[in-house]
């Protein structure tokens, strides 16, 4: 023990001053910046000091810690499928549809979206689908009973017409629910299902509004009777605030989903949504004054053709075939652009409690795939379609990024399951409803 404490008086700072209030205590070596003192340097030097003050050893001093925030994880999406193996899958679900007459369709639906989800991974874990094929039968009957009888409905007179759309209003934002809570209660990551909060009463709050909007024009037509005036501002109206009615439902989506205990959040977005209509809007409108004035000139070397004036009926055809190919490209551009930059907007204001989302899709890169994708499915009679199928949904969802301060593998795990095993089992018997929004 003297030795010791010999020792400590010749590693001082001082030399062999003994005098002060640090006499006796360990001193960090001269030409060595000296390390404000704290709860650990009363320890002795070894493994214990080390651990518990979390230095590398005792030989080198602690670091200051860093003021600035741990830079975020980025984890993105990989799609391990191929065109070949859904091909096959493609071809058997095709054949089995037409054979049943369509009954086999909600097989092949469940079929298809389970292989997706299966080749969709997030840091190595598959996604998975539990959906029942009867769920999705039962659903697609009834959607299309609702369809066919709004079809037909004014064939017989404006009042069952009236009532139907009364029908749709009293039904349709309780099977937009029920669609929610089947498909995201059905799919699951790392085993763990997840979910849709969204209630009954919140369903007519959010949904219904839209609806009557929708209907309003085709109302105002009937309940006026041969007062266009009034139908056309109704339905002038309805088209102007479709973006708003596509940000509520899409809004409520993503607001209500849930994954274990943890919730989703939307921020709101509805000048985005304007913004992208707008565009995607004014290129059809493009599209429709070039085919317009193709169609103009076609018809002109028609007419020349038919009356001698010089002009064969060639130009007519090679007039129409340049109206046709000036609408293909407007379209394949509107699209594009319309899915790229929604599905953008949508996902950059999507909020898991710490994750955050993104997309680095972008419309050009969307285009040239869509296109090709286009040709080639013309080009072998639909053959290429699953190939189509596959390509689409690798570049979708390899673009999607999770960003978050923690792995999404630890957030996994400490969430919590809570009722999602049951709320898993219950939506089996759910409507399976497909409304693409």
């Amino acid at each position: 023990m003297a030795a010791r404490e010999d020792s400590r008086h010749g590693e001082g700072a001082g030399g062999g001053d003994d005098a002060g209030p640090d006499h006796g205590r360990w001193q960090p070596p001269a030409g060595e910046r000296p390390r404000v003192r704290g709860a650990f340097d009363e320890l002795e030097p070894g493994p214990l000091r080390d651990e518990l003050a979390g230095a590398k050893s005792a030989s080198q001093p602690l670091a200051a810690p860093d003021p600035a925030e741990p830079p975020a994880r980025l984890a993105r999406l990989q799609f391990t499928g191929e065109g070949a193996e859904y091909f096959r899958i493609w071809v058997v679900n095709t054949l089995l549809t037409l054979a049943t007459l369509g009954v086999y369709s909600a097989w092949a639906k469940v079929r298809k979206t389970r292989y997706f989800w299966q080749n969709t991974r997030l840091e190595g874990y598959a996604f998975d689908f539990h959906g029942r094929p009867k769920a999705v039968l039962i659903g697609r009957v009834i959607a299309l009973a609702l369809l066919a009888g709004y079809s037909l409905a004014f064939e017989f007179s404006s009042r069952a017409g009236l009532a139907m759309i009364a029908v749709l209003c009293v039904v349709g934002p309780w099977l937009f629910a029920r669609a929610q809570r089947f498909k995201l209660a059905n799919t699951s990551w790392r085993g763990l299902r997840f979910g849709f909060s969204g209630g009954t009463a919140e369903a007519y709050r959010i949904a219904l509004p839209p609806m009557a909007i929708w209907f309003s024009g085709t109302v105002a037509a009937v309940v006026a009777d041969r007062r266009a005036a009034l139908a056309t501002l109704a339905g002038v109206v309805a088209v102007a605030l479709v973006p708003w009615m596509h940000h509520r439902l899409k809004a409520w989506q993503h607001a209500r989903a849930t994954y274990g205990d943890r919730n989703f959040a939307f921020l709101p977005a509805t000048a985005g949504f304007y913004r992208v209509y707008f565009v995607a809007g004014a290129l059809l409108l493009g599209a429709g004054v070039g085919v317009a004035l193709a169609g103009v000139v076609a018809f002109g070397a028609l007419l020349g053709a038919v009356f001698g004036r010089g002009e064969s009926a060639a130009a007519a055809g090679v007039g129409f075939l340049v109206s046709l190919a000036l609408f293909l490209v407007a379209a394949l551009a509107a699209w594009p652009y319309f899915a790229a930059r929604l599905q953008a907007i949508v996902w950059s204001h999507t909020r898991a409690g710490d994750v955050r989302f993104a997309t680095a899709i972008a419309p050009w890169p969307l285009g040239k795939l869509v296109a090709k994708n286009v040709l080639l499915t013309l080009a072998t009679a639909g053959l290429y379609w699953p190939f189509a199928s596959v390509a689409l949904a690798r570049y979708r969802i390899e673009c999607m990024r999770a960003e978050s301060d923690e792995p999404l593998v630890a957030l996994a795990e400490s969430t919590l399951r809570g009722t999602q095993d049951a709320s898993g089992d219950a939506a089996a018997d759910a409507f399976g409803v497909d409304i693409g929004l």
